[in-house]
């Protein structure tokens, strides 16, 4: 039946989910609802067809990217750090590391290259994307729109921004959305699921190469991952106006203030994404 009402573990199942991810969208980012529950009765409840829909919507908004996409944003996280860009921890003075300086890269680029595809699959529109390496942070990230074999402006300024795929709020710092010269008019929240492993998929060959005769390597050999495509789910977006100033979310204590928006709370249905687009 499709509206068989589920339990919790009924419902992850169902969605091809584990319990962690499962609680994410649930608890944290509250993309689906359950039914409330009877007085003493401690069992969450979930319509079949109510997740059917979300599963439906989130593979709609999920795009794959290739090698030659990773590869572009990587050639541009690599000039950021050859440039001298220094990159700290978000809320503190302490200076990332390499590996999270390049991961945190590439991971924005990602995004960008995935709201590309996922426009141009489903609405059929060509944005252009600025790739290049500037003085200064370049505040919109949609930078043109392809039409009749011209770039014209975009009809609003859009961000984009990428975070992790449990993350569950679109948080955006004072000087994103504060600042005039910064602000945008639309933010648009992606998900990228890019292994923290990433680099040591694209070397294998050459990390195998190196270290084929030395005493450890018949103990991970077969353990090597090749690199394979990177998923991003377009999680939504929201007009400027619809972020909230807070100094925490849950699991987290920011040192000032922040503007963010739930996930659950962004637009994300075709017909929203269908009026974002007819604005752009």
């Amino acid at each position: 039946m499709e509206d068989e009402l589920l339990g919790k573990k009924e419902a992850a199942l169902f969605l091809g989910l584990d319990s962690r991810a499962f609680d994410n969208y649930f608890r944290n980012a509250q993309e689906f609802p359950s039914l409330d529950r009877p007085k003493g009765n401690s069992r969450f409840r979930f319509r079949k067809s109510v997740l059917n829909e979300w599963q439906t919507e989130h593979k709609w908004r999920t795009v794959a990217l290739d090698l030659d996409e990773y590869l572009l944003c990587l050639d541009f996280a690599l000039a950021m750090h050859f440039r001298g860009y220094v990159a700290s921890d978000w809320g503190t003075g302490r200076q990332r590391e390499f590996g999270q300086k390049i991961t945190n890269w590439i991971k924005g680029q990602l995004g960008e290259v995935a709201v590309k595809k996922f426009l141009e699959k489903n609405f059929g529109v060509k944005i252009q994307l600025d790739f290049g390496i500037h003085p200064k942070i370049v505040p919109q990230d949609i930078i043109g729109i392809e039409e009749n074999g011209r770039i014209r402006n975009p009809g609003v300024n859009v961000a984009i921004k990428s975070s992790k795929p449990k993350s569950s709020y679109l948080v955006l710092s004072p000087s994103e959305v504060s600042r005039p010269e910064r602000r945008s008019d639309i933010y648009i929240f992606c998900r990228v699921d890019i292994p923290d492993d990433h680099l040591l998929r694209l070397t294998r060959r050459t990390i195998i190469k190196a270290v084929g005769d030395k005493q450890h390597f018949s103990l991970y050999r077969d353990e090597i991952p090749s690199f394979s495509e990177l998923s991003c789910e377009i999680a939504g977006f929201c007009p400027i106006d619809e972020l909230e100033e807070r100094m925490s979310i849950p699991g987290q204590d920011f040192d000032g203030p922040r503007f963010v928006r739930q996930s659950g709370l962004l637009r994300r249905s075709k017909k929203e994404w269908d009026q974002l687009v007819k604005r752009l």
